[in-house]
């Protein structure tokens, strides 16, 4: 009779692995095609990505870029779907809370009624308002591949931390649609800010271009303001200097993120509470990621101790139980 052959935890892990991916890709072809459920969307995509990091620990450095532009894929797809979940658009906490802290105007209103130029006559503040908003798409991005080109050995932790900050940000999209500043103005709901993009993009990129690259970027949901994702991925980039050690890269991100803040406000993009709750977002991430390895090796270094002192237990028990040598008496 011929022996079943075992199968390893190893191979079962990457077997399954493969199998919540082809899941994951299916789905996405799926959502494409037909009207899959966001609900139902959402945690097959998570299973997925997490299979993708759980593959890609074993094969060669590049799987680290592997995982992460996959997990990026996913990202969109689930950023798109959060606006299909048919719950209603949250605005009235967000803007309260900033009328009553700003004692009754919103920074962004404010912004604009000071510096101007964010409508149809754009000036500087928003030309480099918009620079900064677009340099985004690059910037926590660059952060990985930076780390993966100079810094291999903390790739890893850095990739795990961006994308992880990138779900967290999609899952309050989930839970909490909320409409930007410029949208709260277009429904009445507050006065004095236009959305100075629609001015500058056409100005820069021409009417068409900007019309399409709209439709890419920021059409498939519109209703993402809380979090500011904008500044969650790039104010984590604080901490992967500071994972990497490196002051310059710490002195970037700040003034990056400083700047962010800025023109994501003074664009009508984003309320100062959605800046704050993405700087809570880049906190969670990295402190997850951090704060497990720390546990981790706190833990292993436990273990060690114990194992150590059970070792030198067991070795004075020996020593305490060990009877005298018997003596023989002449006769």
């Amino acid at each position: 009779m011929r022996r079943v052959q075992s199968i390893s935890r190893r191979e079962a892990t990457g077997a399954v692995s493969w199998a919540a991916l082809a899941v994951g890709i299916v789905a996405v072809l799926l959502r494409q095609t037909v009207s899959l459920e966001p609900v139902v969307f959402a945690p097959i995509s998570g299973i997925a990505v997490v299979a993708v990091f759980v593959l890609a620990r074993r094969w060669p450095d590049w799987g680290i870029l592997v995982a992460y532009v996959v997990a990026m894929a996913f990202f969109i797809q689930l950023r798109d779907a959060a606006d299909e979940t048919g719950l209603r658009t949250l605005t009235g906490y967000v803007l309260d809370w900033e009328l009553w802290m700003f004692a009754g105007v919103t920074p962004s209103a404010w912004l604009q009624a000071r510096i101007g130029g964010a409508s149809s006559d754009p000036g500087l503040p928003a030309f480099f308002s918009a620079f900064i908003h677009w340099t985004w798409f690059a910037f926590p991005h660059a952060a990985v591949l930076g780390a993966w080109l100079f810094v291999r050995k903390m790739a890893w932790r850095v990739t795990i931390i961006v994308a992880l900050t990138f779900y967290l940000g999609v899952l309050l999209y989930f839970t909490v649609p909320t409409a930007p500043p410029w949208m709260a103005s277009d429904q009445g709901l507050v006065e004095g800010i236009a959305r100075g993009m629609n001015a500058v993009g056409p100005a820069i990129l021409g009417v068409d271009l900007y019309n399409w690259a709209f439709a890419t970027m920021a059409e498939p949901n519109p209703i993402a303001a809380m979090p500011s994702l904008h500044f969650a991925a790039s104010f984590v980039v604080v901490g992967v200097g500071i994972v990497l050690r490196s002051r310059w890269v710490v002195a970037v991100a700040l003034l990056y993120s400083a700047a962010l803040t800025f023109s994501l406000v003074y664009l009508g993009e984003h309320y100062i509470a959605d800046i704050l709750a993405g700087g809570v977002v880049a906190f969670i991430a990295f402190s997850a990621v951090e704060g497990g390895r720390y546990v981790r090796a706190q833990l292993m270094l436990r273990r060690a101790q114990l194992s150590a002192s059970g070792q030198r237990m067991a070795q004075w028990l020996r020593e305490a139980l060990r009877l005298p040598p018997s003596r023989i008496e002449a006769g």
